[in-house]
C-alpha cells in the first residue's frame, strides 16, 4: 500500500528526471573552429586643456592627435594604481544633526543600529510622511521585528515600535 508522501516523493522524482532528460545536449560546445584572435586595441590621443582668449577652458588635442579626428569627450574618472589610505572613510552620506539625535535616541534606548543607520532614518521618514496605508502602517512594526530578530535589542517588538515612533517624532516631526 503506497502513502501519499511517499507518492508525491516519487512524482516530484519523476518531474524532476524528465525535467533533466528535457535538456537534452550540452549549451556550450568545445569546438576548435572557433577563433580565438582579438583585434587590437588603439589609444586615442591625450587632450590638453588650454584657456582660450575668451577663458573658456576649451579643449585642444595634444600635438600626437591624429590630423582629421574628432575630437574625443571629457573621459570621467580614470583607473589609477593603488594608494595607502591614513583612516577608514566612513560609508554613505554625512549625517545631519537630526540624524544623529534619532540615532542617539535610540542607541540610548538598548538598540544597536551599527550598520542600519540608513534604514532606520529612512523608517523614521514613513513615520513623519503621517502616511496612513497598511504599508505606512505595517512598516515600523516590522523594522522592529527585524532589529529584535537580529539581536539588535532585548525589547519587544511592541516596545521598539514605540522608541522608533518616539524618536523619529523628536528628530524629525
Amino acid at each position: 500500500m503506497r502513502t501519499p508522501a511517499r507518492s508525491g516523493l516519487l512524482a516530484a522524482l519523476l518531474i524532476g528526471a524528465l525535467t533533466l532528460t528535457a535538456c537534452g545536449d550540452a549549451t556550450v560546445d568545445d569546438n576548435d573552429s572557433t577563433p580565438t584572435s582579438i583585434a587590437p586595441l588603439e589609444r586615442a590621443p591625450r587632450e590638453t586643456r588650454t584657456e582660450d582668449s575668451d577663458g573658456d577652458g576649451a579643449a585642444s588635442a595634444g600635438r600626437d592627435a591624429a590630423p582629421g579626428r574628432p575630437r574625443a569627450a571629457d573621459p570621467g574618472p580614470q583607473d589609477q594604481g593603488a594608494r595607502e589610505i591614513d583612516e577608514i572613510p566612513e560609508p554613505g552620506m554625512p549625517r545631519t544633526p537630526e540624524d544623529v539625535q534619532f540615532l542617539g535616541e535610540l542607541t540610548d534606548e538598548g538598540i544597536d543600529v551599527e550598520g542600519v543607520e540608513s534604514q532606520l532614518i529612512g523608517t523614521a521618514a514613513i513615520v513623519c510622511n503621517d502616511d496612513d496605508s497598511e504599508f505606512g502602517r505595517a512598516t515600523v512594526p516590522a523594522v522592529a521585528g527585524q532589529l529584535v530578530s537580529q539581536g539588535r535589542t532585548d525589547k519587544s517588538v511592541e516596545d521598539v515600535t514605540a522608541i522608533i515612533e518616539a524618536a523619529a517624532k523628536n528628530a524629525y516631526c
